[in-house]
C-alpha cells in the first residue's frame, strides 16, 4: 500500500469521531440555548424590561488646601442632596404626598421644583433638599431600603445622594486667598471641552477666584460613576452574577484631588486679619528672596461656606452689592496712590542719574516749594530746615522730593519706576489682579490728548497724582529694595502633594536680574529706610521690635489739591506703610494700606511690626 492510499485509511477512521465531536457541540448549544430561552427566558425578559442600570456621577473629594506647615486652611465635608429621578416616578401625586408626610417638606416647593425641570432628561435628578439634614437622610434610606409599599408609601424614584463639597475651615481670614467655587457656566463648559475633554460636566464646581482658580485642574480631582442595578421604581435590588458584571462595566472610581501645600503662614495671616477688624485695606507679606507669599489679606472678608454649593442669597446679593465690596481682593485688585512709599523710587532714580549727590546734595525746606503759580506744601508746615537725602527720606521731607522729581523728569521717573515693577502686573498666579499706573508724557498724551505739565511731576515725585499701585506691587517694590534689585515673582503655591503623600510637583520661581542689581543707589535707599525707624524719622514707634526693622510711611490723599469735598470719614487720607527685616538678612517684605487710616506711622506701621514679628519669631 503506498502512501496516499494510508492517508485516505486513517482519515477514514478518524471520521466518526469528527462526527461525534460535531453531534456533542450542537447539543451543548441546543441545550445552552434552551436554557437561556426557555428555562431562564422569564429571567433574562425581567432583565430587559424591568431592570435597568442607573449611573450616579460620584464626585471626587476636593483636594486639601494646608499652609506652609501642614495646617489644614480648607477640607471637604459630607454633602447630602434629596432628589427626585422623574424617569422612575410611576405616580407622581402618590411620591410628592408620601415625602410631605415622611418629613418636613412642602408639598408646592417639591411640585414646583419638578416643573421647573420638565424638559430636563428625565434621567436627571431633580433636587428637591440640597444640603439635607443628616437625620432626614437616614429616615429616608430606612424606607427605601425596605419595602416602602407594604408600609403604605410611594417612594418610586426618590434618591439620596452624598457628595463631597468644599469647607473653608477659616473662611474670612483666607477669603481673598484660597478664593471660592461656584457651579461652572456654560462659556466655561465649552473652553474647558475644548482645552481638558472629560474633565468637567454640567453642574461641576470650579474655581471662581484665588486659589480655588488659580489651581482647579490640580484640585479637583476625577470623578467616578457607579451603575446601580434598579427595578422599574428606581429602587436597588439584589444582585445576581449578571447583573454584577453589568454594573462593573459602567462603574469608575473617582480618583480625588491633590493637596496643595501654600506659601501661607497661618498664625501670621490670623493676627493680620485681627489687626484688621473695623477697618479695610490690605495686607501683603513675602519672602524677599524668593516671592513666597506669607500673608495676603483683604479687608472686608467673606464666609465661602455661605456660597459654596448651597448658595445663600441674601448673604451673597449682601456681599455683592455692598459698598465695602466684600468680593473686592484689595491686595491685588485695588490700585491706591503709593504716597510717600514711592519716595524709594525717586531717591533711587536721583542718586542713580545724579541728581542726588548722597554726600554733598542738600535742599532747604521751609514747609513747602513755589512753583509757577503754585504752592506745594511740605506735610510739616514749619518745614524741615536744611535736609539730604537720608533725613529727607527719614523724615519724609517733602520739598526735597520735588527738587528731586523736577531735576529728573517725568519720564526719568517713570522708567526707574517700571524697573521696581511698578504699572505692570507682578504676575502672582491667582486671577483678577491689576497693573496700576505708572504716568508719563507719552501716557497723558495717549489717554488726555494733553502735554505733561512740570508742575505735575512734583506731585509723582512724592506718590501722589496719577499714580496707582496695588498692595502686592508695593510688596514687591519693597522687597527690590531689600534683596538689591532682584524681582521676585510673588505666588501662594508651594507644592502639589499626591494620594500617595508624595511631592508630585514643586512651585518656585528664580529671581530675575534687572538692570536695578549693583547699583549703589539702593544702599542708600536702604539706610534711609532705617532711619525712617531707628533714627530721627516717621516710624520710631517700630524700634520697641526685637528685629531691625527698615521702613517708609505714607499717607496718600484721596480729595485733589482745592477741593471743596464737604470733609469726613471717606475724605481721611489712606495710610500706608512698607518695611522689611531684618534689616542685615531680610526674611519678610511687608506691604500695608488701611483705607482713610490718616497716618502711615500711626495706623499702618503698628500692623506691619506685629506682622513680623510674629512671622520671625516662628522660624
Amino acid at each position: 500500500m503506498n502512501t496516499q492510499d494510508e492517508n485516505i485509511a486513517f482519515l477514514q477512521r478518524k471520521v466518526p469521531y469528527l462526527l461525534l465531536a460535531l453531534f456533542v457541540f450542537f447539543v451543548i448549544v441546543v441545550a445552552r440555548l434552551f436554557y437561556l430561552q426557555v428555562a431562564q427566558g422569564e429571567h433574562y425578559q425581567k432583565l430587559a424590561t424591568e431592570i435597568f442600570i442607573r449611573e450616579e456621577e460620584i464626585v471626587a473629594r476636593r483636594g486639601l488646601i494646608i499652609d506652609r506647615t501642614g495646617k489644614p486652611l480648607a477640607d471637604t465635608r459630607t454633602y447630602y442632596e434629596i432628589g427626585l429621578i422623574p424617569q422612575y416616578i410611576d405616580n407622581k401625586a402618590e411620591v410628592v404626598a408620601s415625602l410631605v408626610k415622611l418629613l418636613p417638606f412642602n408639598k408646592n416647593e417639591i411640585l414646583e421644583k419638578l416643573n421647573k425641570a420638565r424638559f430636563e432628561p428625565k434621567f436627571r435628578p431633580v433636587v428637591i433638599a440640597p444640603d439635607a439634614d443628616y437625620d432626614w437622610v437616614v429616615k429616608l434610606k430606612e424606607y427605601l431600603n425596605r419595602d416602602y409599599t407594604k408600609m403604605g408609601y410611594n417612594l418610586s424614584g426618590v434618591t439620596v445622594r452624598s457628595i463631597p463639597v468644599r469647607r473653608y475651615l477659616h473662611p474670612e481670614i483666607f477669603a481673598h486667598a484660597l478664593g471660592y467655587l461656584k457651579e461652572i457656566d456654560q462659556k466655561e463648559l465649552d473652553r474647558a471641552k475644548k482645552n481638558m475633554p472629560g474633565v468637567f460636566s454640567l453642574g461641576d464646581l470650579t474655581g471662581a477666584s484665588g486659589i480655588e482658580k488659580a489651581y482647579d485642574i490640580e484640585l479637583k480631582g476625577s470623578d467616578g460613576v457607579i451603575g446601580l442595578v434598579v427595578d422599574a421604581r428606581g429602587r436597588e435590588i439584589t444582585q445576581t452574577d449578571d447583573l454584577k458584571v453589568l454594573q462593573q462595566q459602567v462603574s469608575k472610581m473617582p480618583v480625588g484631588g491633590g493637596t496643595l501645600r501654600t506659601t501661607l503662614d497661618f498664625q501670621t495671616q490670623a493676627l493680620t486679619s485681627e489687626l484688621f477688624k473695623g477697618k479695610m485695606g490690605a495686607a501683603v507679606a513675602l519672602n524677599p528672596q524668593t516671592g513666597e507669599v506669607i500673608v495676603l489679606y483683604s479687608s472686608p472678608g467673606f464666609d465661602a461656606n455661605r456660597i459654596t454649593k448651597k448658595v445663600d442669597k441674601k448673604y451673597w446679593q449682601l456681599i455683592n452689592l455692598h459698598e465695602n465690596k466684600y468680593l473686592f481682593n484689595r491686595a491685588i485688585q485695588a490700585m491706591y496712590p503709593p504716597a510717600s512709599t514711592y519716595k524709594a523710587v525717586t531717591l533711587t532714580a536721583g542718586i542713580d542719574t545724579g541728581v542726588v549727590d548722597p554726600e554733598n546734595t542738600k535742599h532747604v525746606c521751609r514747609g513747602g516749594l513755589r512753583f509757577g503759580n503754585r504752592f506745594f506744601k511740605c506735610w510739616k508746615h514749619s518745614g524741615h530746615g536744611v535736609v539730604n537725602y537720608l533725613r529727607s527720606l527719614g523724615q519724609s521731607c517733602d520739598v526735597f522730593f520735588y527738587q528731586v522729581g523736577s531735576s529728573l523728569g517725568i519720564d526719568r521717573l517713570a522708567g526707574y519706576a517700571r524697573r521696581f515693577g511698578l504699572g505692570k502686573k507682578t504676575g502672582i498666579e491667582i486671577p483678577y489682579e491689576q497693573a496700576g499706573l505708572v504716568p508719563s508724557s507719552e501716557w497723558k498724551k495717549r489717554r488726555y490728548k494733553q502735554d505733561w505739565i512740570a508742575s505735575e511731576t512734583l506731585s509723582v515725585s512724592i506718590g501722589q497724582s496719577y499714580n496707582l499701585v496695588t498692595p502686592l506691587q508695593n510688596a514687591v517694590m519693597v522687597a527690590m529694595v531689600a534683596n538689591g534689585g532682584y524681582k521676585v515673582t510673588p505666588h501662594l503655591g508651594k507644592e502639589i502633594i499626591g494620594l500617595d503623600g508624595k511631592v508630585i510637583r514643586r512651585i518656585a520661581y528664580d529671581k530675575q536680574k534687572t538692570d536695578l542689581v549693583g547699583v549703589p543707589a539702593l544702599e542708600f535707599v536702604k539706610k534711609g529706610m532705617i532711619e525712617v525707624v531707628h533714627g530721627a524719622g516717621t516710624a520710631k514707634r517700630l524700634r520697641k521690635s526685637p528685629y531691625k526693622i527698615a521702613g517708609k510711611t505714607g499717607t496718600a490723599q484721596v480729595v485733589g489739591h482745592g477741593s471743596k469735598v464737604k470733609k469726613g470719614v471717606k475724605t481721611e487720607p489712606h495710610a500706608l506703610f512698607v518695611a522689611f527685616a531684618p534689616y542685615d538678612n531680610p526674611k519678610i517684605a511687608v506691604s500695608i494700606i488701611v483705607e482713610h487710616g490718616r497716618g502711615g506711622s500711626s495706623t499702618a506701621a503698628p500692623i506691619a511690626m506685629q506682622i513680623i514679628d510674629t512671622y520671625l519669631s516662628s522660624l
